[in-house]
């Protein structure tokens, strides 16, 4: 349930009724730290005012308040001139200075604070108060459905999936992403309950009460001992009370006892949450996988992009034994600073050859991608064979996994991958036979975002500029006849 107010102003003339309505909500509603949001919308007005139009008289603003049990969401819509959000979402907004004005200010007033651009029809930024209390939007009074943040993490239970837990998972999921969620099996309880049964998901849940408000799982590998963490959602009416992050630990803990090798986390880069909590939980940001996140996908019915968007890969190690590997010599320096966050020591000790099969290759249909599985020097028809194939069927990604332990003409592949305009994306530990394997990544469409990716950290931010130039590099360069 929520309620909407919407204003749109032409003129500043009106603000005073913005003003009007916002000090009528800071009345009514439990918010936390009510005059903080206040200034926030004051800098957000004042800056796209500022900056969105030339002459103030072509100003057009829509100011739209979003209200739910507990939250006040605030989005502020314009038509004004185009402008890049993304270093105010980063890491270098780093609290080392006091702000006292603009956009790194509003970062430090809010819980949440964010920037979408609409397919033509200009730009939104978003900002979220949390309340202290829960409103019930019927009556228009404080709640006490819900009681505070600490007697709700006393009485909350934290623990692996029993089959009457589907039902409320599939709840959340829908809370948190309407209908646009490209793990689509996670709408249907059946499916849960038998996703879980066959365990090819270890489901981890967040109950208070009978009440199922929160889920994350371990996403088992069908290719090695490892998982992905994913499918992670908090009820709207609790969140910004601490539950992920008590799911998370108990998901670390789950995957330990399973002696799985890594456990591995793709984070949206629509905004820097998910990769915020993925660090904090001493992840290593190994990865960034462009256009693998469907342009449909949608967080809370708010986030999107009108492109295909990325994911921030991080992975945690526990088996961390040394490991022999061959490096490409142009992304060596790369590699070996993923294996050294992973806390992964190189071993002079070489493997036996597992002789595999030189090239195979899957697709996942559900979001339009190809995977090719390099074991070894390619016949470069066979590989143009594969990536034609990937034409065929409409993938609009291409990724390229490369094993790094025994393939002595990896610089040869490297550079047979680079004339066909493949570029790099990061390493995968243990990721196929519990091997580590080292991706390269090629488009397939022009509907892929890169200038609205979304870096929480400053390491993040280097490797995106790193794949970019190195994407820069092999497309500029003449493609090897086929």
């Amino acid at each position: 349930m929520r309620d909407l107010i919407e204003i749109r102003l032409t003129s500043r003339t009106h603000f005073s009724l913005l003003r009007y309505t916002c000090k009528h909500l800071r009345q009514l509603l439990p918010l936390h730290r009510p005059e903080q949001l206040s200034e926030a919308i004051d800098q957000l007005l004042e800056n796209v005012v500022e900056h969105a139009y030339i002459k103030i008289e072509n100003m057009d603003v829509t100011v739209r308040f979003t209200i739910t049990p507990r939250q006040l969401q605030i989005d502020v819509e314009d038509s004004g001139l185009p402008f890049d959000f993304t270093p105010f979402m980063s890491e270098a907004v780093d609290r080392s200075a006091a702000h006292e004005k603009g956009f790194y200010r509003i970062y430090d007033l809010v819980d949440r604070f964010w920037f979408t651009m609409l397919e033509n029809k200009g730009k939104r930024f978003s900002v979220i108060q949390a309340f202290e209390h829960s409103y019930d939007i019927r009556t228009g009074k404080t709640s006490t459905v819900l009681p505070d943040k600490q007697t709700i993490l006393e009485r909350l239970d934290v623990r692996r999936f029993e089959a009457s837990d589907a039902e409320g998972i599939a709840q959340l999921i829908y809370k948190n992403y309407h209908y646009t969620y490209y793990k689509s099996q996670f709408y249907d309880p059946v499916k849960i309950r038998q996703l879980n049964e066959d365990r090819e998901v270890v489901s981890i849940v967040a109950v208070y009460g009978v009440r199922v408000v929160g889920h994350f799982a371990l996403v088992l590998s069908r290719h090695a001992e490892i998982a992905e963490i994913a499918i992670a959602a908090v009820d709207p009416e609790f969140k910004k009370m601490g539950i992920m992050n008590r799911m998370f630990d108990t998901i670390i803990a789950t995957a330990a006892q399973m002696h799985l090798n890594a456990i591995y986390g793709e984070a949206l880069m629509l905004h820097p949450y998910s990769q915020k909590a993925n660090l904090s939980h001493g992840m290593c940001e190994t990865a960034i996988v462009l256009g693998e996140v469907p342009s449909q996908t949608e967080i809370e019915r708010q986030i999107k992009a009108s492109l295909r968007s990325g994911a921030m890969i991080s992975f945690l190690v526990f088996d961390t034994h040394k490991r022999y590997r061959f490096l490409p010599g142009r992304y060596a320096e790369q590699i070996e600073a993923a294996y050294h966050c992973a806390k992964v020591e190189a071993s002079v000790s070489r493997p036996a050859n597992p002789n595999r099969q030189v090239l195979t290759h899957h697709f996942n249909p559900h979001i339009n991608v190809g995977f090719i599985i390099i074991e070894g020097l390619p016949d470069p028809e066979a590989l143009d064979e594969l990536i034609d194939l990937m034409h065929t069927d409409h993938c609009e990604m291409v990724y390229a996994d490369l094993n790094l332990h025994h393939i002595e003409e990896i610089d040869e592949v490297v550079t047979m991958l680079n004339r066909r305009h493949f570029f790099y994306s990061g390493v995968f530990f243990s990721f196929y036979h519990n091997e580590d394997y080292v991706r390269l990544q090629r488009k397939n469409s022009r509907f892929v975002d890169e200038e609205q990716l979304v870096c929480y950290s400053q390491n993040a931010k280097r490797l995106l500029e790193y794949i970019q130039e190195d994407e820069a590099r092999v497309t500029s360069a003449e493609p090897e006849a086929q």
